[in-house]
């Protein structure tokens, strides 16, 4: 993709994005919608000014938009108030990403007719994406109980479903033949991954707040947050880590440690985010294919309609079982269902897994199912976010 074309792209889309965001806004919806839509217009399934190799060569806005995304998630996560609710976050997080998997893998293993590939489906349903989910916090400034339970189960889901997915892929690739494939090797692995991102996080985020507190201009401080989130986005690309939980790790130390540096680097970072986000958006908006959502549009549909299912029921049962409040019970639910980001990695690596099995096919329709159903989730999703948090009470600002 040419350097005139990328800016050309960019400038297209912050503009035509204005217009979109202020249509969301004005049906009373959360403007990330209206992102969306720019993409799906620009995207190959209508006016076809990017190809699919373009938006798979901007991929690092990814990378850029879920450090962000994990550093804010962190900045909310103190231990002082996690003790509070360390039992219910754990049997929520449990309880929700489990049901996903169970009723996802069960439902789609059927209509396929293939056990294997059913348990890949549902090891791809425990992911939840926190992207739309923190837009819609930070558009309506929601604050409360809901949001900060919503906060600790972001980011302890991923690492939960990083888990599942790391036994569930090897034990499918057995079952579909391969014997290349190995538990106990996968296991290591994803341990050793989630080490890296402690290890590097817990580090760069000590070493941030001890050099903060040198700084003190503004336009400084936003050179220092940036430097550092670039360099952790660089690391997270070369050891093929998560940037999601190597910036909340940062973060996490950093809000127990010094929790006005923190606020200094969030803000510093909220500033300059705003455009990153909307590209996320568009990008996932470009990806919009609706040939591939007719071919498989009861997977889909099943695919949805399950792991809903399992993330709301098994939210609201976790929440019971915890003995949470009434609305951490009845409202949690609606706010974890979104898809993004995460889902869509899990997705590559599963696929790369199936190819390297001569299972093309399968690679494809994998592909296909989690690109479409996480985009149409993304449409859903924020909309019920903003419901969930708005029967509760939380949101503090108005469209």
């Amino acid at each position: 993709m040419l350097l005139s074309h990328i800016l050309a792209f960019f400038g297209i889309c912050l503009l035509l994005s204005l217009l979109t965001g202020r249509g969301a806004s004005y049906l009373k919806v959360p403007v990330i919608l209206g992102y969306i839509v720019t993409g799906a217009l620009l995207g190959p399934s209508i006016l076809h000014y990017v190809s699919s190799q373009n938006i798979d060569s901007l991929n690092y806005i990814n990378v850029i938009t879920l450090s962000l995304i994990g550093f804010n998630i962190g900045s909310e996560l103190k231990f002082k108030e996690l003790r509070k609710m360390g039992k219910q976050i754990l049997l929520i997080v449990t309880f929700e990403a489990t049901a996903a998997f169970l009723l996802t893998a069960i439902a789609t293993a059927i209509v396929l007719k293939s056990i294997p590939m059913g348990i890949i489906y549902g090891a791809l349903a425990s992911a939840t994406a926190p992207a739309g989910t923190v837009d819609v916090i930070r558009q309506y400034r929601a604050k409360g109980e809901v949001t900060s339970t919503l906060y600790a189960v972001m980011g302890l889901d991923d690492i939960y479903a990083l888990i599942l997915y790391s036994l569930a892929i090897p034990i499918a690739g057995i079952m579909l033949g391969s014997t290349s494939v190995s538990v106990s090797v996968a296991l290591l692995e994803a341990c050793r991954d989630i080490g890296l991102e402690v290890v590097f996080g817990a580090t760069i985020g000590y070493a941030m707040v001890r050099v903060g507190r040198y700084i003190h201009e503004q336009s400084l401080f936003m050179i220092f947050s940036l430097g550092c989130l670039f360099v952790m986005c660089a690391i997270a690309l070369h050891f093929d880590i998560s940037p999601i939980l190597l910036t909340m790790t940062a973060a996490i130390v950093m809000v127990n440690s010094n929790g006005i540096i923190t606020k200094k680097v969030t803000h510093a970072l909220t500033q300059w985010s705003p455009p990153i986000y909307l590209m996320f958006f568009v990008l996932l908006g470009t990806r919009l294919d609706f040939g591939m959502i007719a071919s498989y549009a009861l997977l889909i549909a099943v695919y949805i309609v399950f792991r809903s299912f399992g993330k709301f029921g098994g939210a609201y049962w976790g929440a019971s079982v915890s003995h949470a409040s009434p609305n951490v019970r009845k409202y949690l639910g609606y706010t974890i269902l979104s898809q993004a980001g995460v889902a869509i990695g899990l997705t590559l690596g599963a696929a790369k897994i199936l190819i390297d099995m001569n299972l093309q096919h399968e690679a494809t329709q994998i592909i296909s199912v989690m690109t479409a159903s996480t985009l149409l989730i993304m449409l859903i999703g924020p909309i019920l976010v903003k419901y969930g948090l708005g029967r509760a009470n939380e949101l503090k600002a108005k469209d």
